[in-house]
């Protein structure tokens, strides 16, 4: 399996996790329905996150590379708005949840990329990284 759809699979399970913990964290100001719209709004924020990533980092670093650590909070941000908008599964209501869910996804995704494994396209090991 391509690192890349391993990496898109580990992110996937993270952003399903993170959704969920969101549900139950946020209570009534977050609602997710259950299952199929939580199935929906898992894989349709997954791909909005994985394009809004690679636009704003696209953006950023032309324009403003200063800015570049906020591309994932921007993306996380844009792929919420969005799933929230075009499914009926996802509902995020008042803005304090919004940036909260936003910053706690975030958070979430981000832990992945912590967690050592094959989905990461460097290693400590790599003697292309010695030089």
């Amino acid at each position: 399996m391509p690192k890349f759809l391993l990496a898109w699979l580990l992110g996937l399970g993270a952003n399903a996790v993170a959704l969920v913990l969101c549900d139950i964290v946020f209570g009534a100001n977050f609602q997710i329905s259950y299952p199929m719209g939580f199935i929906y709004a898992v894989v349709i924020f997954a791909v909005l996150s994985l394009i809004f990533t690679w636009i704003s980092i696209k953006f950023l670093l032309r324009h403003a590379g200063s800015l570049l650590a906020l591309s994932g909070l921007l993306a996380t941000f844009l792929a919420l708005f969005t799933t929230a908008a075009l499914t009926s599964g996802l509902s995020v209501n008042g803005l304090s949840t919004w940036l909260l869910s936003t910053l706690l996804i975030w958070v979430i995704s981000m832990f992945i990329w912590v967690i050592p494994g094959p989905w990461r396209q460097f290693r400590k090991d790599d003697p292309a990284l010695r030089r």
